[in-house]
């Protein structure tokens, strides 16, 4: 062989250290992530095998591939990448110094020459085997590294489409709740009275088609009109009461028509305020499957205090009337 027929000097390198260098590598969530390497090659048509480095895992992390793991496991993962890649390291090394001594020999030193061409027979000898070799020990650990990257990849996959799955059944019953909701609204079920004492006033609003064994209520159902909801809103506004009491039984029957979602709930998303105080609130957040404000689908008790719409509102309680 002559000086011709040697491969273009390559700068190696060394692969060991991306591994090495990694802070103690363990599972995270039963998770690390791995990243597929090419170690550099020397020889034409002739390359080491790609292996895979192992890293703790990061939910930051948008390199590499996600493996699920035991510690063992991800302990045998490293020291197999470590092997392999040490193994390539130093043969690349020698490859790389025999290479060099090949270059440094002048020419005309024929003898010189041709020893510094026998070594490199040699190492590239050794090279081509030391990388298979190495190749061959690491393949059954790159098998299981696939595997496991396949198997997270499944499961990523069947996560994604539950979580699609169950976003369409959120949508499909909020969309649900707002149709029950704009439906209640439009029905004339609703009713309201003043009493005033002294210097305040508290109006009691009610349903129509509810009963209730409160003798306040139901003194108040005589001769009240039926209105719907945004009748009611406005027609509150107009009365401005110091004080407002939802009746209980009306809201129990509301929320139970609301399959669950509470009455203050169906007001929020209607006006945008809320229903004991007429305050503006901020949009409401998607709600959890089959929210129930607590369990209680009256939409809980209001408490007395001062503020919400016109001069001075303040509201009782959906069960406290004064």
């Amino acid at each position: 062989m002559s000086h011709l027929a040697l491969p273009h000097p390559a700068r190696y390198t060394p692969s060991m250290p991306r591994q090495q260098d990694q802070e103690s590598v363990s599972p995270r969530d039963h998770k690390v992530c791995v990243d597929r390497h090419w170690p550099d090659s020397l020889l034409d048509g002739t390359g080491p095998a790609p292996f895979f480095l192992v890293e703790t895992w990061r939910p930051s992390d948008n390199a590499g591939y996600l493996a699920s793991c035991t510690p063992e496991t991800c302990r045998r993962w490293v020291e197999a990448a470590l092997a392999y890649a040490t193994a390539v390291d130093e043969a690349s090394a020698e490859l790389t110094a025999a290479r060099q001594g090949v270059a440094s020999v002048p020419r005309w030193r024929y003898f010189a020459a041709r020893r510094a061409l026998h070594d490199w027979e040699k190492v590239r000898e050794r090279y081509e085997q030391t990388v298979r070799e190495a190749g061959e020990a690491y393949q059954p650990i790159s098998r299981e590294i696939w595997h496991a990257v396949w198997a997270e990849h499944d499961r990523a996959g069947v996560r994604a489409r539950e979580e699609a799955r169950e976003k369409r059944e959120d949508a499909r019953e909020e969309a649900e709740a707002r149709r029950r909701a704009t439906e209640l609204a439009e029905r004339p079920i609703w009713g309201w009275s003043v009493v005033t004492r002294k210097k305040w006033s508290i109006a009691y609003v009610f349903r129509h088609d509810v009963r209730h064994g409160d003798e306040r209520v139901s003194a108040a159902r005589q001769d009240r009109p039926c209105v719907n909801l945004p009748e009611l809103r406005q027609a509150l506004r107009d009365l401005n009461p110091d004080r407002l009491h939802w009746d209980e039984a009306a809201l129990a029957e509301t929320g139970r028509e609301l399959d669950g979602v509470s009455f203050g709930r169906c007001w929020r998303e209607l006006f945008g305020e809320d229903h004991g105080t007429f305050t503006s609130l901020p949009p409401l957040s998607p709600p959890a499957r089959r929210p129930t404000d607590g369990g209680n689908p009256s939409g809980g008790s209001a408490t007395s205090g001062t503020g919400g719409y016109g001069s001075g509102f303040s509201y009782g309680g959906f069960g406290g009337g004064y």
